[in-house]
């Protein structure tokens, strides 16, 4: 062994050992190419893994003595499955902050340090900061393989390396060696993707899939929306969801919106069901003059007829176009309901040991509930109030309690087209029925009474069509059709101005029609008009607001003191203002017109009225007539309505009721106010307070 190339020294004749700490990975990392290369040799800048390693006893703990940059670079020893000959080779898994320790190849010169293992951390190590010795950090202390994660792009925490359990004094990551089994960020969203409910639909009308999906879909936006809650109130949540977490703002609008896309798929598939019902009740009513029609007529009157049934079922598919925003609509005011009900003590209780409110706590006073504040103060939902969070171990039903609730909803608020568009189609058929040519027909037909229609911008229409709530929609159709953008997607913009959010609807209008001027100047004038709007200057934001969509100052002078005489709930100040607009836009006129002389015809078939629009009985109707024969195939369905990627199939559930939806419907259709009263107090003979009554107001 004796020669020239022989080194006692350098080839192990001393064994010294070492410990120490790999230094910041901007040091060190730059040595292996992280993309593919043609030619190693030439394109890889080092020999082989190479790490900097601050060793003990050799360097200070101080950058200022020893900077991380100057640190002796330590080769690797590889374990028995790797050396990189005949294509056996393994990555190192060393990390900045690790303590390895080796030897020294040169032994006395220690400038050869070699790695031969990792001393691995574990579920004990506190790991404080998020620093390194060269970013503000001390050396030769536990470190974050994360660290400075924040200010480099090339660092990306995966989710199963970050903890759900919020931090007391250490760093949020998982990084030990038998945290094996502790619960991550991924564990909770794959929990959230198995457990999430699908919908499924079958064509089988007996089966009502349109009703049981609405149900699904309904549940599964409540889960959406408290999730978001959640992470103002939890930590797990908030990093779940990805960090950093803000205020609200319009995250809840558009999960209500987005769900209401969804939801009306279905919903069109119940109006389906009330469209071929009214069918069928307009024809029934209509047989006794088919069937005394002289021949030659009846090609007239089916003539007329099919006109008629057009016209009806034009109705319903106007109707269907605005069912996202009708359903949005429903959405928002059973949250703003259920966000002031007021909740159990024992909820309250609960709520106030985690120091959060509660929906609809009064605060221990006599005063009105208040709505739920999360932990953010800054939250600002445009008008969407939300009910509390359940605390755990309570349960609380969702802020649309029933499916029959929201069908009602919906169907309540169109009641009034499709009568009027089945009134209309009955006028139709009587008109030609009383053309003189068919006595028999006369006699059934009848002959409509005469009544005087006041068909003016009067404070009595006017009136009218505001508690019908025609008045707001016509106005926002009106500004729309003034922009020029399209009255069915402007859903979110009449929510908007039914609620009061004046500045939140025409911002909204703004981004629809593309309004005119640079991104940067569009933000500064609508916050100029917001600004205003909040002051109370509500006709000032709208005026300003008609260079933003280049249209006349005075129109949009007139809409805003409209809206402001809505506020002030001043009709006579109401009606001067739609009178302006009116000159302008005389398409305001078809919410105002008539409104307060609405009625039916009088004197026999002219006199039958509207339709009751029944959705048990429609759905009655249509599954009774699915099967006309009896050869015909029977409908092959899921036994399931929804389905999770975690358990399959739901099984049999509770199904909607449809004799609730109707009821539903119809108090929806038209809800009487509710009487106010307040208290008075009871004096005795002597003058003396013995008590309190209440009384109506006024």
């Amino acid at each position: 062994m004796e020669g020239n190339l022989f080194n006692s020294g350098f080839l192990g004749s001393k064994f010294l050992w070492w410990i120490g700490q790999v230094a910041d990975d901007r040091t060190w990392r730059e040595n292996q190419n992280p993309k593919k290369v043609e030619d190693p040799k030439e394109e890889t800048p080092a020999w082989g893994y190479r790490y900097k390693v601050r060793i003990m006893g050799c360097h200070d703990q101080d950058e200022s003595s020893v900077a991380s940059e100057n640190l002796p670079w330590a080769q690797v020893m590889y374990s028995v499955w790797g050396g990189g000959l005949g294509g056996s080779r393994q990555t190192p898994g060393i990390k900045q902050g690790m303590f390895v320790f080796g030897f020294f190849l040169d032994g006395q010169d220690q400038q050869v340090p070699v790695i031969m293992g990792i001393l691995g951390s574990n579920s004990k190590t506190v790991v404080k900061d998020l620093k390194t010795g060269i970013s503000g950090g001390k050396n030769f202390v536990p470190q974050s393989g994360w660290a400075n994660a924040d200010k480099d792009e090339s660092k990306i925490v995966p989710d199963e390396q970050i903890a759900t359990t919020e931090p007391s004094e250490e760093v949020g990551t998982c990084e030990a060696t038998d945290a094996i089994h502790q619960e991550t960020v991924q564990d909770k969203k794959m929990k959230d993707v198995l457990e999430r409910k699908h919908a499924l639909s079958c064509p089988d009308p007996l089966h009502q899939s349109d009703t049981k999906n609405l149900q699904t879909q309904v549940e599964e936006l409540s889960k959406k929306i408290e999730a978001r809650q959640r992470q103002e109130e939890e930590y797990a949540s908030a990093v779940s969801s990805g960090l950093p977490t803000v205020a609200m703002n319009n995250d809840v609008q558009k999960m209500i919106d987005d769900s209401a896309g969804e939801m009306s798929g279905p919903m069109k598939g119940i109006m389906n069901m009330a469209l071929q019902k009214t069918v069928d009740e307009h024809n029934l009513k209509m047989l006794p003059l088919f069937i005394l029609a002289i021949p030659a007529f009846k090609n007239v009157l089916l003539t007329t007829n099919i006109a008629a049934l057009e016209d009806i079922a034009c109705t319903f598919n106007d109707i269907n176009k605005g069912l996202a925003g009708m359903i949005a609509g429903a959405l928002a005011s059973s949250f703003a309901r259920k966000a002031k009900q007021p909740q159990t003590r024992a909820v309250q209780a609960a709520n106030a040991k985690k120091g959060k409110g509660t929906s609809g706590d009064t605060g221990g006073g006599d005063t009105d509930p208040i709505p739920y504040q999360p932990t953010l103060p800054d939250d600002v939902s445009q008008g969407i109030q939300l009910p509390s969070p359940a605390p755990e171990g309570y349960y609380q039903p969702s802020p649309i309690c029933s499916t029959e609730e929201l069908l009602g909803e919906v169907l309540g608020s169109s009641i009034n087209k499709i009568t009027q568009s089945f009134g209309k189609a009955n006028d139709s058929m009587v008109a030609a029925a009383n053309d003189g040519t068919n006595p028999d027909t006369d006699s059934v037909a009848g002959s409509a009474g005469t009544k005087s229609i006041d068909m003016s911008i009067s404070e009595r229409n006017v009136t009218a069509s505001l508690e019908k709530g025609a008045l707001v929609s016509g106005m926002a159709a009106a500004l729309a059709s003034a922009i020029g953008v399209d009255k069915n997607v402007i859903g979110r913009v009449t929510r908007a101005f039914q609620q009061g959010q004046y500045g939140y609807g025409l911002e909204v209008m703004s981004t629809i029609a593309n309004a005119v001027g640079t991104d940067v100047g569009r933000q500064r004038m609508l916050s100029n008009i917001m600004d205003q709007i909040s002051s109370g200057d509500i006709a000032g934001g709208f005026s300003e607001s008609a260079s933003l969509f280049g249209i006349p100052v005075n129109l949009m002078a007139a809409m805003g003191a409209g809206f402001a005489a809505i506020k002030s709930n001043d009709m006579g100040a109401l009606t001067g203002a739609l009178q302006n607009l009116g000159g302008l836009d005389p398409a305001i006129m078809g919410s105002v017109a008539g409104m307060a002389d609405s009625g039916g015809l009088v004197g026999g078939l002219s006199s039958m009225g509207g339709i009751s629009v029944d959705i048990a009985e429609s759905m009655n109707f249509v599954q009774s007539i699915t099967q006309l024969f009896d050869c015909d195939p029977e409908f092959e369905c899921s036994p399931n309505d929804e389905h999770t990627l975690g358990e399959g199939g739901s099984g049999a559930k509770d199904e909607p009721n449809c004799a609730a939806i109707a009821e539903a419907a119809d108090n929806a259709k038209e809800k009487p106010p509710e009487p106010e009263y307040e208290e008075v107090p009871i004096y005795n003979a002597r003058g003396r307070k013995t008590g309190t009554r209440k009384v109506l107001k006024g």
